[in-house]
């Protein structure tokens, strides 16, 4: 074990105190801390998605990277042609879930709720294609979401703040008239899920959705789902207890520096240090002994909380790092705060 890094019991202690500090505390409503399990399966790869259809590879910019799948939910179909049609009024009819279970379809005149879904791989590689990212595509459609599901330029190819650019960009393509219309999507509920690398991209889209030109158009991000992602790139995240020094390299390519020390895109590339009272509500998830130190999301929720920002933070036991958490306890939390936050 590396010099300095804190022990498991240590780190499940820390979280614990940090809980006990939020119940006493006076936080936004909708605020939580819980300490928990997860089985070593991610829950969405366990399943079938027979009903739901992936739209792939639809361009969102010109770069072969920049393209994205959309998976829709199992009673819907895209409109390509984006003609204006009648919105169907709600209905109380059961559809199935992808695990069986009936659900109800409370789909609102406005059209459905969407989620912005961005992989990980340390800024370097990754793919949306992949098994597990293209099923928690499925799974969030099978629980009624309109599912976008991103790929991006990636380093050191393409270094900070490209991956960013792009993700934001592709949002811009969810709120684009043409893209509401043809995949019935209500712009008033769209929210964001990235692990990994991914959770930091979609915690900056959400901690800068203020400096958009969406967000001037009316256009906002409703609820952020963010699983272990690097919060902090400074020299903070050298200390003992931060980052290995393998995953240093890591970040320094992506952020295009040779030093930590001479490297000003490490902030501009830090959620921790751009949240305001405009941030959206945030999902938290963090493994208690992953190779991100759990102090990142610890911190990241204590800065969220100070600009009075609503989070659920989850502390998962173990070594599961990004969508590993993805238990089907997990997924339920995941899901219900989803549905909370847009409806």
């Amino acid at each position: 074990m590396r010099s300095g890094r804190r022990t498991p019991l240590a780190l499940l202690a820390a979280v614990v105190a940090t809980a006990a500090l939020g119940s006493c505390s006076a936080t936004p409503a909708g605020d939580r801390n819980d300490v928990v399990t997860a089985e070593p399966v991610i829950y969405p790869l366990s399943l079938r998605y027979p009903g739901i259809e992936v739209v792939a590879d639809v361009p969102y910019g010109s770069d072969e990277l920049q393209r994205l799948d959309v998976c829709l939910p199992p009673d819907s179909a895209p409109d390509t042609t984006a003609t204006p049609t009648p919105t169907p009024a709600p209905t109380e009819a059961p559809t199935a879930r992808a695990d069986g279970r009936d659900r109800q379809d409370t789909r609102p005149a406005g059209g459905r709720p969407a989620v912005m879904l961005v992989h990980g791989g340390s800024w370097s590689h990754g793919d949306k294609a992949t098994a597990a990212y293209r099923a928690v595509c499925q799974y969030l459609a099978s629980e009624g979401f309109v599912t976008v599901n991103v790929d991006y330029r990636l380093a050191p190819t393409d270094p900070f703040p490209a991956g960013l650019d792009d993700v934001r960009r592709a949002l811009d393509w969810v709120f684009r008239p043409t893209t509401l219309e043809t995949y019935d999507i209500d712009r008033a509920r769209v929210g964001l899920f990235g692990g990994s690398a991914g959770g930091n991209l979609v915690a900056m889209l959400a901690v800068t959705d203020h400096e958009s030109a969406a967000w001037a158009a009316g256009d906002r991000i409703r609820a952020v789902v963010d699983l272990s992602g690097p919060t902090d790139l400074t020299t903070r995240s050298t200390e003992p207890d931060g980052v290995s020094a393998s995953f240093q390299r890591k970040q320094l390519l992506y952020l295009g520096c040779r030093s930590s020390t001479e490297c000003p895109a490490a902030r501009a590339a830090s959620p921790r240090y751009h949240v305001t009272d405009e941030t959206a509500p945030f999902f938290v998830g963090h493994s208690t002994d992953e190779f991100i130190p759990l102090w990142e999301s610890q911190e990241f929720v204590a800065t969220l909380r100070e600009h009075d920002v609503p989070v659920t933070f989850v502390a998962v036991e173990g070594t599961a790092h990004s969508i590993a958490q993805l238990d089907r306890a997990m997924s339920d939390r995941v899901v219900a705060f989803l549905r909370d936050r847009l409806g």
